[in-house]
């Protein structure tokens, strides 16, 4: 889960990471006279997107003490009106302006090819890391198991940051840029943070609940659920999109994963297996003509009681004029327990509109009997596809179904 650029703050100061007064302004609310609560003359007004390169897209403004409260006011409804690179505005932080001697860059990430945490940093703050020459970014590979870095106090906040990565479930945090100001001072003056959504069990009430009863502090444990609903696109989530994201959560969430949903505006259901493929499956989609009611895809080797939900809930969403379900060859996925939990939902369900079907895997000649069957006695109108036909043969197949019906 990424996090808007408020919430990583929040994370940033609870471990002592100084960050610039400000509000945050949420939709419908007024600034109000934010510079006699901040007491300062000079204010940047952000919007609150999970894009990056707000400034380059003018997300980002500065205003001053003598333009006025109305004119911080017009900025704020102006953000709000505004699609920065295709996401929703969630909210305008409004925060001092500070007095910028140096900006620095600091992330901790995971490395793909050392497998474990690094942490980058950098003198040249301020723009993307990318465009930094190699010999001005210094690089120290983290272990999990040192809670306390060995890498000297020459980086400011690099103790801190750990902290955050560590206890938060991090899969990145980023402060870029770092700001020293003119008095000295070190300060956050952008954040950028994403959660380990495998971690959501040690981040609920329920984990607060359990540490009381252990006795432990429940107030160093962050509630996850706090944080503001979204998806993908940066806009709140829809009820169905919430409903597929409580699937996931709770200690068993290792079983395998069905609460990546969004929705969307087409009319063909989906549900689909296997990252790249899926997007892949998105554009087969598009090429022949039909428009997706929503992204979806499940993973790993999620229980029939996982899938049997997953399915109910894309399927609920009004005028649907078909289902494509459809994935690469499997190598773990136990085809025939996760198709039990999507003839359950259509032994219910009894839809009158096209399926199709496309799936190979472990077990999946008993997965493509039960779907045969749901079909039979459901009288459905579904047509079943293994590895022999291509994925993108099957939306032809759904195309053709689809507009004959």
């Amino acid at each position: 889960m990424n996090l808007y650029e408020f919430e990583g703050k929040q994370l940033f100061e609870k471990h002592g990471i100084k960050i610039p007064r400000g509000i945050v302004v949420r939709r419908e609310e007024k600034a109000g006279d934010v510079f006699s609560e901040l007491n300062v003359s000079d204010v940047v007004v952000k919007a609150q997107v999970l894009s990056g390169k707000r400034g380059k897209n003018n997300g980002i403004r500065f205003c001053n003490k003598d333009e006025g409260v109305l004119h911080v006011q017009n900025v704020v409804d102006e953000l709000f009106s505004m699609n920065i690179k295709g996401q929703y505005v969630t909210a305008v932080r409004i925060e001092e302006k500070l007095n910028i001697a140096e900006e620095h860059y600091m992330s901790i990430t995971y490395d793909t090819n050392r497998k474990q945490p690094m942490l980058i940093y950098s003198k040249h703050g301020g723009v993307d890391i990318e465009d930094v020459s190699e010999e001005n970014i210094e690089k120290y590979p983290l272990e999990i198991s040192n809670l306390t870095l060995e890498i000297g106090e020459d980086i400011p906040y690099a103790q801190e940051l750990w902290n955050v990565f560590l206890q938060e479930d991090c899969r990145q945090v980023e402060i870029n840029p770092l700001v020293k100001t003119a008095s000295g001072e070190w300060i956050a003056a952008d954040a950028k943070v994403a959660l380990d959504d495998d971690a959501f069990y040690r981040h609920s009430k329920d984990a607060k609940t359990r540490a009381v009863e252990k006795g432990q502090d429940p107030n160093v444990i962050t509630d996850w659920e706090e944080f503001e609903s979204r998806t993908m696109l940066g806009r709140p989530a829809t009820e169905r999109e919430i409903a597929v994201q409580d699937i996931d959560k709770g200690e068993k969430y290792y079983q395998g994963t069905a609460g990546k949903y969004i929705e969307m505006d087409g009319d063909v259901a989906l549900i689909l297996n296997g990252g790249g493929a899926s997007i892949a499956n998105m554009d087969a989609l598009a090429t022949v003509g039909l428009k997706p009611a929503n992204y979806t895809e499940y993973s790993g080797n999620p229980p029939r009681e996982k899938v049997y939900q997953l399915t109910k809930i894309v399927l609920s969403k009004p005028g649907i004029k078909g289902v494509w379900m459809c994935g690469v060859v499997a190598n773990f996925t136990n085809v025939e327990e996760t198709f039990h939990g999507i003839v359950d939902a259509l032994d219910e369900i009894k839809p009158t509109y096209p399926i199709v079907v496309r799936r190979a895997g472990p077990h999946d000649k008993e997965g493509m009997r039960l779907m045969q069957e749901c079909a039979e006695r459901n009288h459905l109108n579904m047509k079943l596809f293994g590895k022999e036909v291509s994925m993108s043969e099957t939306a032809k197949v759904l195309a053709e179904m689809v507009n004959k019906k």
